[in-house]
């Protein structure tokens, strides 16, 4: 059972007031929507994706549209059957040739990190796919003749964000990795999830767990194995949708050095341990010894919960933790008064960047 709650609920009023004061762009709809992404990711047409055979396959992309590959990496471990990795960086790997199927990954098209990447292909290459939104990632796709599929962003409301598209993004690469021959059909877990994620009951304890976090730093703790699919994910919620620093670690390892980093009381902070149940039995005792400890050694600057990840599959589990953290992320930035789409700060720097380039 979840962690109760150890601070009183504020006035309904404070989470439900009118979406439009704070929620411009309605995440709310677009978090909602997430088993309709992957239903229609499944349903949609796809072009002919190259067979190989491939000895590896490398998907680039930068933020929103690389975060997704971490999930397939964990959801689909055990159906991978060659090495897959991100590359979020300027240029290939100098290992790439024609046994490497590469998909090129940006919601904008406009990345320019995954657009230098592309550049080193010819049109005759034939271990190409290109995954995107539009922009000049599209027009490249279609110039040299690679499969192209479309992150269908005009089904969602304006300002829908790369960071949401997660559904999409997960079908996409999983489809592809199939059709190239590289992992076993993920079809049929994937189609189980839409149904799953409109029963659990996500969002209540993902508020009440945002009204227990408040004013601390969130830190996420999971399962070494979901360190980078749910953990790292998670963080990236807090950042974007939350606008404020978070951290992410795994268990066993935080125990053997980050924890004793809080023995100095510089901050205070809210560690969220997301718990798989299939986890090695040891993870979820030291996660209840660390809190212990904390507790006797009087480190009252950092508190501890966690939340059970429901599903009878993993893939079911690691949906259901991201739609927590969505959910967690999006109400933090309601209670604070801020609006969760908008990335102001992260558009800027990019201007900037076009100007000193």
């Amino acid at each position: 059972m979840n962690d109760p709650l150890s601070e009183k609920k504020p006035p309904e009023s404070d989470l439900r007031r009118p979406a439009e004061l704070r929620d411009h762009s309605n995440m709310a709809e677009v978090i909602r929507r997430i088993p309709d992404q992957i239903e229609i990711g499944l349903a949609e047409e796809f072009p002919q994706i190259p067979k190989g055979p491939f000895r590896q396959a490398i998907i680039a992309g930068m933020g929103g549209s690389a975060l997704p590959v971490d999930v397939v990496l964990d959801a689909f471990s055990d159906k991978i059957r060659v090495p897959v990795r991100p590359l979020r960086h300027y240029h290939l790997p100098f290992e790439i040739d024609d046994s490497t199927l590469f998909i090129a990954s940006s919601f904008s098209g406009a990345t320019e990190e995954t657009l230098s990447a592309i550049q080193g292909f010819p049109g005759t290459a034939g271990n190409v796919v290109v995954v995107t939104g539009g922009g000049r990632l599209s027009a490249i796709a279609r110039e040299k003749g690679y499969p192209l599929i479309r992150i269908p962003k005009e089904r969602e409301p304006e300002g829908f964000q790369p960071r949401s598209a997660v559904g999409y993004f997960v079908v996409s690469y999983a489809r592809i990795l199939f059709e190239a021959g590289v992992m076993d059909d993920p079809r049929p877990d994937l189609a189980s999830v839409p149904a799953f994620l409109r029963e659990a009951p996500i969002r209540k304890e993902a508020e009440e767990t945002a009204i227990w976090i408040r004013d601390r730093i969130p830190i996420v703790y999971t399962d070494e194995m979901h360190l980078s699919s749910v953990a790292r994910v998670a963080k990236i919620k807090f950042n974007e949708n939350s606008k404020r620093p978070a951290f992410f670690n795994a268990l066993p390892e935080a125990n053997h050095n980050e924890m004793i980093g809080f023995s100095k009381p510089l901050a205070n902070f809210a560690v969220i341990y997301l718990h798989d149940p299939d986890s090695h039995p040891k993870i979820l005792l030291r996660f209840n010894v660390m809190k212990k400890v904390f507790h006797r050694r009087q480190l009252s600057h950092v508190d501890f919960r966690m939340w059970n990840m429901p599903g009878k599959t993993k893939v079911q589990r690691i949906f259901a933790a991201l739609t927590f953290v969505d959910w967690c992320s999006y109400t933090l930035a309601l209670l604070d008064g801020i609006d969760p789409t908008p990335v102001d700060l992260v558009e800027s720097f990019k201007q900037e960047l076009e100007k000193t380039a």
